[in-house]
């Protein structure tokens, strides 16, 4: 598992991770919450990670739009 992560993204993004093999997408929200996103392109992931407001841009294209999947071991 090949994974980039980007640590303190924003106020409302707290990590960013990105699972190249797996395309997948790991949002750390404040408080360790975290969500797993798949399929996700590597290009959505890095729009957010170099957006003005990450958290926005997340929501507008990410969050109830792609697949939340489940990761065994972390909510």
């Amino acid at each position: 598992m090949s994974i980039v992560w980007d640590r303190f993204v924003s106020n409302g993004i707290r990590e960013l991770g990105y699972d190249i093999e797996n395309k997948q997408l790991i949002v750390v929200l404040p408080g360790g919450v975290r969500k797993y996103y798949a399929p996700v392109l590597y290009e959505a992931y890095s729009a957010i990670r170099h957006a003005t407001f990450p958290e926005r841009l997340y929501r507008d294209t990410i969050e109830g739009k792609v697949p939340r999947i489940e990761v065994p071991g972390y909510q």
